[in-house]
């Protein structure tokens, strides 16, 4: 029986219907169970959710017969695993009822169900604690001293605990979340080299799948939006089609389970012929099929190379001693590479492909892959202030051909997957099933009120090991991202992502369209991915809340979903990179307004409203921040104490205030396994880059100001000279300490001295990071370490001495 149409979710009242289609197999099993399955009628021409009402037996009066159709057991366990609802009382089973067609409650597991950290209360206690002492401090700083306030945020109060699930447990317990779960990952590229767009195709081609009732070409597809135009990302992703097709070839599968390559995959067998000896192991077995494969990647480097890739994808190992190892040989192993390449994309149709704006090219001549489509669209680069989202909406909303369906076809979830990073094959398994949860009754799964499920980004750890630049942001992913997770509140961060197409498409929380997706005037402000400011996924995320929706965090500890193959490696790329996330905030606060984000909408509490206000305004934090940088500059430079206060009366009011501020972050690190290194470069390279911020709100104001509109930001550059000038100030700040004491005497000037010393000290520690990376300082060994310590303290002392005598 051919795959049964889905039906859109949406009822004659312009309602979302949050339960489930039935899958074909629920389908088919209910009518041989039941002997009878009717559909209600298109009302209003406007289709109806498909409803199964069962038509059970009836009697006919007092003392007439009452039929019974007695099923096998055969039948009724085929209907058990398809609608994940048990029969009991099969016939000489012992129990209650000895009727096949009795059904009974069983428990199932919910997608949405959390329970509290461990500690959780240790941590509300602490919290409590925290802001006595803080509001104790605060007074005594402002009615007892002379100076700033300093201020702090920690969005995290207490950790949930998401019950971990993978789909295959969701699908043996309801097989309609398998056919409901249909699936489009977007694959945006804007001329990133090919080698890294070779790997995000091989990690979207490998994801493991799940029994959807309808063929994997038809659950999943993947498209690749294409901005540049290239002819190489599409051989690249014939070529990719065409390898993982080979390496499902009988012959390959079997070679590859012999070598104990655990995921046979178009992935796996890159990494086995990549890093496992692939290459030289392949002469072993003299296969037809694995020579075919191992050619085609040889070919996929020479494509990579051809684009200029300043180092080799693969990085081909010569040939083992005594096996064709000449230099006739290889050149004809070129040319056969060459040729057999060239003819599996003459059979894929790409071969002498002019591309043309607007181009399509699909990919599906294997029912058990997923549906590979190449597309670059006519209007590539628009909007300037956010190509991506407009790159995206072409895919979902089917611009340049409105008479054709849409690129992501009849899916129900959007993955995004920016270009720079690979996803791995348990991406879908373990993301999926927070879209659902249990109905009232605690037996059938539906649509939970989800906008999207959001991942955390990981790096690879052995590439600058120590990480200078804060790739890893441990307390956004490890920390705070979960403490927003126990409302459902956390903003997107685009990469890694999920989305609800309905969502996206205009349809609140409570299944009202609140947009209209015949106009496409509307693409790109209230429906799809939100292209009006430079960060369209936070922008995204807040028009969610706003319409009621929620968000869900998956994050494991030691689970790594998706990799990045290229990341951040010098300081002018991460100021770039950061700076456009700065500018992307405060464009929300001055185009969308201070109200966007706290009034109106149907937020679903008001913490979503808290989370959403400091989305568009936490680069203010940055103030205070930079402050602590400076204070030591000019307190040695001037002379002049920032307040005035004793050191005892000080510490007294202040210790208390910062121990419990940073003792829930230590606990929930802790307990998550968090690498403690890892969460004070956090802390490092945000103080190095407030001036970031800074710069970013200044310069947004100056565009407010010349009435230039969001595209301009792009034309903004932040300079790097601040962060080695403050650097260098925190030096000259000390010297100036020794002088004021030379002239004050140490006597008087002791404590100045040495609040002066430790200050510039710990600004030193945090900004030491990036300035070292950019400088190609390295730390000193440990025995070096103290050499210099017992060096620094006895001239320190020697002319503390002599000054102050």
């Amino acid at each position: 029986m051919p795959p049964a149409q889905p039906v859109p979710s949406f009822g004659t009242s312009g309602r979302l219907l949050h339960h489930l289609e039935p899958s074909p197999r629920v389908t088919r099993a209910a009518m041989d169970y039941f002997g009878g399955v009717q559909q209600q009628v298109v009302v209003n021409d406007q289709p109806e959710q498909t409803q199964m009402q069962v038509q059970l037996p009836q009697s006919r009066g007092p003392g007439s017969m009452t039929l019974k159709r007695v099923m096998s057991a055969t039948r009724i366990v085929e209907y058990q695993k398809a609608s994940g609802v048990k029969a009991t009382g099969l016939a000489g089973d012992g129990g209650p009822h000895d009727e096949p067609n009795f059904l009974t409650k069983v428990d199932k597991p919910d997608p949405q169900t959390m329970t509290p950290l461990p500690s959780a209360m240790v941590i509300r206690a602490i919290v409590i604690i925290n802001i006595g002492v803080s509001l104790a401090y605060l007074y005594w700083r402002v009615t007892h001293t002379i100076t700033n306030i300093d201020s702090y945020f920690f969005g995290i109060t207490w950790l949930p605990v998401r019950i971990k699930m993978t789909m295959d447990e969701l699908v043996r317990e309801d097989d309609s979340v398998g056919y409901n779960s249909r699936v489009a990952i977007l694959l945006p590229t804007n001329g990133e080299n090919l080698d890294v767009v070779m790997k995000a195709m091989l990690g979207c081609i490998s994801l493991r799948g799940w029994d959807a009732s309808v063929e994997k070409c038809i659950s999943q597809r993947v498209v690749i939006l294409d901005e540049k135009r290239r002819k190489g990302v599409l051989n690249m992703a014939a070529a990719v089609y065409a390898l993982a097709t080979i390496v499902r070839h009988p012959n390959v599968l079997s070679i590859l389970q012999a070598e104990g390559v655990q995921a046979i995959t178009a992935k796996g067998f890159y990494e086995w012929w990549k890093t496992g000896g692939g290459y030289a192991r392949k002469h072993l077995y003299n296969d037809h099929f694995l020579n075919q494969a191992c050619r085609l990647l040889e070919y996929m480097e020479e494509e990579a190379a051809n684009e200029a890739v300043a180092m080799s994808v693969f990085g081909l190992e010569e040939l083992p001693a005594g096996v064709k190892g000449k230099q006739d040989v290889k050149r004809n192993s070129k040319k056969t590479t060459q040729a057999t390449a060239n003819h599996m994309l003459q059979a894929l149709n790409v071969g002498n492909v002019t591309i043309e704006p607007g181009y399509v090219q699909t990919f599906n001549t294997n029912v058990a892959l997923p549906t590979f489509i190449y597309y670059t669209r006519r209007d590539a680069g628009t909007p300037k202030v956010s190509p991506k989202a407009g790159n995206m909406n072409a895919a979902l909303f089917a611009l340049d051909y409105p008479d054709m369906p849409p690129l992501i076809g009849n899916s129900t979830i959007v993955v995004v997957n920016d270009c720079r990073h690979q996803l791995q094959p348990e991406f879908l398994q373990r993301t999926i099933p927070y879209f659902f949860e249990l109905d009232a009754d605690g037996q059938r799964y539906r649509w939970a009120k989800v906008a999207f499920v959001q991942t955390p980004q990981r790096f690879q750890t052995n590439q600058q090991a120590d990480d200078p630049l804060g790739n890893h942001a441990a307390v956004q992913y490890d920390v705070i991202n979960h403490g927003k997770d126990g409302i459902g509140a956390v903003s997107s961060s685009g990469q890694g992502s999920l989305w609800r197409v309905a969502a996206l498409k205009g349809v609140d929380a409570d299944g009202q369209q609140y947009a209209d997706t015949q106009q496409r005037s509307l693409i790109g402000h209230r429906l799809g991915f939100r292209s009006e400011m430079l960060i369209e996924d936070t922008h995204t995320s807040i028009e969610m809340f706003r319409a009621g929706w929620g968000s869900r965090y998956v994050n494991e500890p030691g689970e790594h979903l998706s990799m990045c193959t290229h990341q951040p490696n010098s300081i002018a790329w991460r100021i770039k990179q950061v700076l456009r996330w700065h500018q992307g905030a405060v464009q929300l606060l001055f185009f969308k307004g201070i109200g966007f984000t706290c009034w109106g909408g149907k937020f679903p509490t008001i913490f979503h409203r808290i989370y959403a206000f400091d989305q568009a305004t936490y680069y203010l934090q940055a103030i205070p921040g930079y402050m602590l940088l400076l204070m030591p500059i000019i307190y040695g430079v001037t002379g002049e104490p920032p307040f005035n206060t004793k050191v005892g009366e000080f510490f007294l009011f202040f210790t208390p205030f910062i121990v419990t501020a940073m003792l829930p972050t230590v606990i929930s690190g802790s307990w998550r396994g968090v690498d403690s290194h890892r969460l004070t470069r956090d802390e490092q390279v945000w103080l190095s880059t407030t001036y970031v911020q800074i710069y970013a709100f200044l310069s947004m104001c100056w565009q407010q100001i010349r009435c230039k509109g969001t595209d301009d930001a792009w034309a903004v550059r932040a300079p790097t000279w601040p962060l080695f000038v403050v650097f260098a100030g925190e030096f000259a700040a000390i010297v100036g300490a020794m002088i004021w004491v030379s002239k004050e005497g140490f006597e008087k000037w002791a404590a100045n001295l040495i609040s002066i010393i430790v200050s510039a000290s710990l600004a030193i520690h945090a900004l030491w990071p990036m300035v070292s990376l950019q400088m190609g300082w390295q730390v000193p060994s440990l025995y070096y370490l103290k050499l210099m310590a017992w060096l620094i303290i006895g001239i320190f002392i020697v002319v503390i001495y002599y000054i102050s005598t």
